[in-house]
């Protein structure tokens, strides 16, 4: 059993894991990712294993609406770019 120190939580300690980073992408006539900066450097697209598409909270005042990318870029990088076709801004989600 776990004793009850009788100390108040604190919302400090709760925080957001993976979140988006923003990127700089340079994309052809499609929109497709044909480029990404990483730290400092653009880097090719080689390849893309997967798209999807995300539409969501279209009720609130902020909807979700996002294409994600999996690419593979020079340098045998995998990583997960999304545009987000509200902001109209590209993020790093995960590398």
């Amino acid at each position: 059993m776990v004793k009850d120190t009788g100390a108040q939580g604190s919302s400090d300690a709760l925080r957001a894991l993976s979140l988006p980073v923003p990127l700089p992408v340079k994309a052809d006539g499609q929109g497709n990712p044909v480029t990404v900066q990483l730290k400092g450097r653009w880097l090719k697209v080689e390849s893309m294993a997967d798209r999807w598409r995300i539409d969501d909270e279209w009720w609130r005042s902020e909807p979700v609406s996002r294409l994600y990318y999996d690419c593979m870029v020079d340098q045998g990088l995998k990583v997960t770019v999304f545009h987000d076709l509200v902001a109209g801004q590209w993020f790093l989600q995960k590398a």
